[in-house]
């Protein structure tokens, strides 16, 4: 019993976190419950009426006073002792009419037992002859039945609504706050295990909802009729609630290892769906590599695991309403064999009460089993629920708010004043004490070796992060008071891996802002070069890229990004190694381009091909997340300190590579 108030809490717990997410069904969910409480309510008053038709057509003789008149005219056609004479027809006919009308003998007592205020309805039905009465029992009967079949089905139809509106909006309110998560969640967990979350742990929770409804639905058919139960006998309550109760102690061993199995079954679901979504992203290197048969050996393994588990949860979710409707079978039949002995017998109950209670018996006894069943099933998707909520409760990122002032561009400068970044669960800071002036229409380069902090820079710049330390101003005003959508409508970006999406060339050219002009598209396809790839596709523009651009190569890729960059027409433009997918006579056309379209602009270069900095107005060196050298190239180059020897380093990797 403590197992079982223990995953109740527990249970409770969840639902109570999950409820933002469910509130537009809330109101359904009390039309739900209410219409089918009223069924149950309405179907035993249909079982109550066929006993009462039972109770009517009792032959059991009753005994009838006759009005005085009728008596003594009676008993002088008999004749003194009632044995001689005859009734004269009149007689016979009145006295055949008086006794027609009284209701047979169980109904009289039942008729006679009604409060006060019903003595209207006793009057009523005691002008009824036995035909008359049998056939109004059976018309209300059939409109209960009616009724109630009425109900469940408007209370099913409001439970398929309600889940239909809780789905919809758990998968909305999981996927506005994926969007709004910082950005190193998506960087340490792999794509294929969000998509998990996503698709398979919404749709358990429908499913869980599912659940819900039925079990609430069959608590409260148990309700009804134990209050039934009650009326007739409270000596036969207790004894089906302690019929519930040992059927219950006895399962709940198997609801724990279920709860266990369902819980190993999620993680195995995410380690299999994030496995395949990195197999299916890295499919070229498998096959470059000849490693397709290592990948189907390991997948087959975690294929088995899952199998495994999966036959276990479904093997002790089997188990428990066979197992649960043998005990309550059992225990039934001694209850109604001691009620028979202990009470019929003693005359404390009546045969026909007997009978009320086995009929409300025998509609408890199939919803038992089933509450065990459906509160295994729910058990078994709370280790779901609980990834679920998990992902529902992330912190939104930022943890503080954007402000709303219009950005309108770098009109001053722009300063990186005392950065320290650290990233998550790490001690090491990726930049440390970083002070930078980047003033309005120059060109600032970062150059760096490999984890220098040039890329967090940039990272930092764009807000996709939260500085630990120090703060990055605009004129004075920190970058974060302005509004995101008038910041990143001038803010543009080329990082260095270029993501299409798997959609028209123009609608990647226009991603993010769809009130581009055709002016607009094509000047910034002039710009990044793009002209002559466009002209080769059959459709132009409206040529699908595939996903991931996989039907350009990848110069073309870049260029693209460049294009959707420039095609806002940017105020600040960050080049994250915009150019190093290109070959050199790419590059040599698309720097040009770039320096063209760097005029009138601020600009931040990240770069790790030093020959496309050249002409930058200041070049700042990164070491281990701090600046160690910065000036322009032939300043740098006259120190002969970092900056010259990653020059030279350079020259030397193109000599070997000619």
């Amino acid at each position: 019993m403590r197992r079982w108030l223990q995953d109740i809490l527990e249970f409770t717990r969840i639902l109570r976190r999950l409820r933002p997410q469910m509130r537009p069904g809330r109101v359904l969910f009390a039309v739900t419950v209410g219409l089918a409480l009223a069924g149950f309510v309405l179907d035993l008053g249909a079982s109550g009426l066929m006993l009462q038709l039972l109770r009517v057509l009792d032959p059991k003789p009753v005994s009838v006073t006759l009005s005085p008149e009728l008596a003594t005219n009676v008993v002088q056609s008999l004749g003194p002792n009632g044995t001689t004479g005859t009734l004269p027809p009149a007689l016979a006919a009145q006295l055949a009419g008086q006794l027609s009308k009284v209701p047979p003998g169980p109904f009289v007592d039942q008729l006679n037992k009604l409060p006060a205020g019903w003595h209207g309805l006793r009057d009523y039905l005691a002008g009824f002859t036995t035909t008359e009465l049998a056939l109004l029992l059976c018309a209300c009967a059939l409109l209960l039945a009616v009724g109630k079949n009425v109900l469940l089905y408007a209370s099913a139809q409001s439970a398929a609504r309600m889940k239909r509106r809780s789905a919809t909006n758990l998968r909305i309110s999981l996927f506005r706050r994926l969007l709004h998560v910082d950005l190193a969640l998506f960087e340490s967990r792999k794509s294929g295990e969000v998509a998990e979350v996503f698709h398979q742990e919404t749709f358990r929770a429908v499913i869980m909802l599912d659940y819900l409804l039925m079990l609430i639905q069959r608590l409260c058919m148990v309700a009804v009729y134990l209050a039934a139960i009650i009326a007739i006998s409270w000596q036969l309550s207790i004894a089906t609630l302690l019929l519930a109760a040992s059927v219950a102690a006895v399962i709940s061993v198997f609801y724990s290892r279920l709860k266990r199995l369902s819980e190993t079954l999620v993680k195995l679901h995410l380690r299999a769906a994030g496995r395949l979504g990195e197999m299916f992203a890295g499919i070229r290197v498998i096959r470059s590599t000849h490693s397709e048969a290592r990948e189907l050996r390991n997948f087959e393994e975690l294929a088995g695991e899952v199998a495994v588990v999966e036959e276990q949860v479904t093997r002790g979710q089997g188990l428990m309403v066979p197992l649960a409707e043998t005990g309550i079978i059992t225990c039934g039949l001694m209850i109604v064999g001691g009620a028979y002995w202990l009470l019929v017998q003693r005359g404390l109950l009546s045969t026909m009460e007997l009978f009320f209670f086995c009929v409300a018996l025998a509609r408890l006894l199939p919803a038992l089993p089933q509450i065990y069943g459906v509160y295994g099933q729910a058990i078994s998707l709370a280790g779901g629920l609980k990834e679920l909520l998990h992902w529902l409760e992330l912190p939104p990122f930022p943890q503080r708010e954007f402000g709303a002032v219009e950005f309108t561009g770098v009109q001053s400068v722009l300063r990186f004043e005392k950065l320290t970044y650290r990233y998550p669960n790490s001690s090491h800071a990726a930049l440390q004490d970083f002070s930078l002036e980047v003033p309005a229409g120059k060109t600032v380069a970062l150059v760096g070796a490999s984890g220098s902090g040039k890329s967090t820079a940039a990272s930092l710049l764009l807000r996709f992060r939260e500085p630990t330390e120090g703060r990055i101003s605009v004129d004075g005003r920190d970058y974060w008071e302005f509004s995101p959508e008038s910041w990143h409508r001038r803010v543009a970006v080329v990082e260095q891996e270029a993501f299409l999406f798997h959609e028209s060339i123009r609608n990647n050219l226009t991603y993010g802002f769809p009130e581009a002009r055709e002016a607009d598209v094509q000047r910034a396809v002039a710009a990044a070069q793009l002209d002559d790839a466009i002209q080769q596709k059959e459709s132009g523009l409206d040529t699908v890229v595939g996903e991931r651009g996989v039907s350009l190569s990848g110069g073309q890729r870049q260029r693209l990004a460049i294009a959707r960059a420039l095609v806002r027409d940017p105020r600040l433009l960050i080049l994250d190694e915009a150019t190093s997918a290109l070959d050199n006579v790419k590059e040599r056309q698309v720097q040009a381009a770039l320096d063209a379209a760097r005029h009138g602009r601020t600009v931040v270069v990240i770069a790790h091909r030093l020959t496309t900095i050249r002409h930058s107005d200041k070049i700042v060196v990164l070491d281990r997340g701090r600046v160690v050298e910065e000036g322009t190239w032939d300043e740098l180059l006259a120190r002969k300190g970092t900056f010259a020897r990653l020059v030279q380093a350079a020259e030397a990797d193109h000599k070997e590579t000619l």
